[in-house]
């Protein structure tokens, strides 16, 4: 049961991480597409991190990490060839490592208030 939680958590964890970040670079989850000021829509990452931290077993940051960085060359594949890229390929890059940080944050998000919980009982 392990051993399939494990990849259940990393296969969820690549999927959620896919549909966030082609649905934010599609156009589906910002509000404005003109100019590079802040890019809080990266805070979208936080909860799909948790919810993927939570459906892991033992390793509930080491398998969103994995599905995350198995995510990154089809995102940015998909992203170049299909969708329009308004940035070169180092900007699109640095976005998706920043996506990745934040992911990983939720993960560790759901572990803190895991570990809050727990020691209030």
């Amino acid at each position: 049961m392990t051993s399939h939680r494990y990849w259940l958590g990393i296969f969820a964890s690549f999927l959620l991480f896919s549909l966030i970040f082609l649905g934010q670079k599609g156009g589906f989850f910002s509000g404005s597409e003109s100019t590079h000021h802040g890019e809080t829509g990266l805070l979208l990452f936080v909860i799909p991190g948790a919810l993927a931290s939570y459906l892991s077993s033992k390793k509930r940051i080491l398998c969103p990490l994995l599905g995350a960085l198995y995510a990154v060359p089809l995102c940015l594949f998909i992203h170049y060839f299909w969708l329009t890229p308004g940035y070169s390929l180092w900007q699109e890059l640095a976005y998706t490592i920043s996506a990745v940080f934040w992911y990983t944050f939720g993960a560790m998000l759901y572990l803190f208030i895991r570990a809050v919980g727990n020691a209030l009982q």
